[in-house]
């Protein structure tokens, strides 16, 4: 933590240096201008020629300390030094300035009182008050070489007031910043725990996405054991035949053995890919194709067989733009809501259409369940809130689903008819279309 508090406290010295080199031009460009006018047509002062040459002096230095200021940005010891060098520059400049225009009486004195901000809020305390003594001392030494010292009561009255005020000024700026970089630092601080905290809630959220995948495949595993069943036992009875008759080992019984293969490996790869986290991947894809990958998950689950599954794909043509994964999740959970939902149908159905609507691209899943009563339909997008039986689910999948659609930048909701002959509900996912930020058109 000090380590990150030294790192913000150097970058808001090294802009507070910026912001005063930016000012010094247009000082030294300033008084180069007056003094180069006041020579050739004013003659006020006696000494305007050496002012011309004070603002370019100025701005020499000020180009120099610029370039140091780019060197010394990752150099905190030069950086520290670097803010007292030119304010010390600066203070000798603006003496000779206030020697050369009326002394203790010009109206330059009154600049010093910027230089008491700028040491305050770029320097240490002790530092500040450093630079206030050294401001007195080349004043005060200053109208003692010249001899203008104020000999009378009034004048030095008059010096003493302007030290005072130096002083002054240093104390009450540099409170007030102490008071703000007190300030910053508890900023940062809270900014640092809304970020852990940020980081927890999203690796909470990857944890609860995770789980509920898989429970999914809990819920998909007598499926999923049958699907690799099969073709084996396909596989194990043409070897069997093969080793009993070698005449069998034809090209087309070596097909049908890769066929069985790759029916295997394509199950396990289906699996693997959805059970397993990968990085976010934003991809184009037709919708008939997504709501096509769903229902070829949902395969697996063994309840598939009673219940009459249609498609209704209306949106020939139609491309979204969403990350294939979440997407695949969010429709595997309404699946499984739905079958569950038809339990204890006699006539179990379930439609998945797709249609354009609006500037989306939307995939709807109709059951013809019980439906949901209207004071808990209202509430079925809340973590841990579910209709099913105690042990029979989480109350996660549709918090989880409602949070990665509104991620993708579309929207879910349900409609839901407890009575009648439209009796049951209606998942409805809309998805953005593809535009130009997408970067491949996949396919399953």
């Amino acid at each position: 933590m000090k380590i990150q508090e030294r790192m913000a406290s150097d970058e808001v010295l090294y802009n507070r240096m910026r912001w005063f080199i930016g000012l010094r031009w247009l000082a030294g460009a300033a008084v180069m201008t007056l003094s180069l006018i006041d020579a050739m047509w004013w003659h006020w002062h006696v000494h305007a020629m050496a002012m011309v040459g004070v603002g370019a002096s100025i701005l020499v230095y000020n180009h120099v300390l610029w370039w140091l200021l780019m060197v010394a940005r990752n150099r905190r010891g030069l950086l520290i030094w670097l803010a007292p060098a030119q304010i010390l520059l600066d203070m000798f400049c603006l003496t000779l300035l206030t020697l050369w225009t009326g002394d203790a009486h010009s109206p330059l004195i009154g600049f010093y009182v910027f230089h008491m901000i700028f040491a305050s809020l770029m320097l240490p305390r002790w530092m500040a008050y450093a630079t206030a003594g050294v401001a007195l001392i080349m004043l005060s030494g200053g109208l003692a070489i010249a001899g203008h010292w104020p000999r009378d009561l009034d004048g030095q009255v008059d010096l003493l007031a302007w030290a005072i005020v130096q002083v002054a000024t240093v104390y009450l700026v540099s409170g007030m910043a102490r008071r703000l970089r007190r300030h910053r630092y508890h900023l940062m601080l809270q900014n640092q725990r809304i970020s852990e905290m940020a980081n927890q809630l999203r690796d909470q959220q990857q944890a609860m996405v995770q789980h509920e995948k898989l429970a999914a495949m809990g819920q998909m595993a007598a499926g999923i054991a049958h699907e690799i069943a099969n073709p084996l036992a396909s596989i194990d009875s043409l070897l069997q035949l093969m080793k009993r008759n070698t005449k069998r080992l034809t090209e087309a019984n070596l097909e049908k053995l890769s066929a069985q293969s790759e029916r295997i490996r394509r199950t396990i790869q289906q699996m693997t890919e959805f059970a397993h986290p990968s990085p976010v991947q934003w991809r184009a894809m037709a919708l008939n194709d997504l709501a096509a990958m769903g229902l070829e998950m949902i395969r697996f689950d063994h309840r598939h067989r009673r219940i009459d599954i249609q498609r209704d794909f209306r949106a020939d043509g139609c491309v979204v733009n969403i990350q294939p994964q979440a997407i695949q999740q969010v429709l595997i959970n309404l699946l499984i809501n739905a079958m569950d939902a038809l339990a204890d149908i006699e006539k179990p159905c379930i439609i998945v259409r797709t249609t354009f609507h609006d500037d989306y691209g939307r995939i709807e899943i109709i059951d013809n369940g019980p439906g949901i009563s209207a004071d808990k339909l209202e509430h079925v997008f809340e973590p841990f809130y579910t209709t099913k039986p105690v042990g029979k689910g989480t109350g996660l999948g549709l918090a989880i689903s409602y949070n990665l659609i509104r991620g993708l930048g579309g929207r879910i909701r349900i409609l839901s008819h407890s009575e009648g002959p439209d009796r049951g509900a209606t998942v409805q996912v809309d998805l953005p279309l593809y535009d130009d930020e997408a970067t491949q058109i996949v396919t399953p």
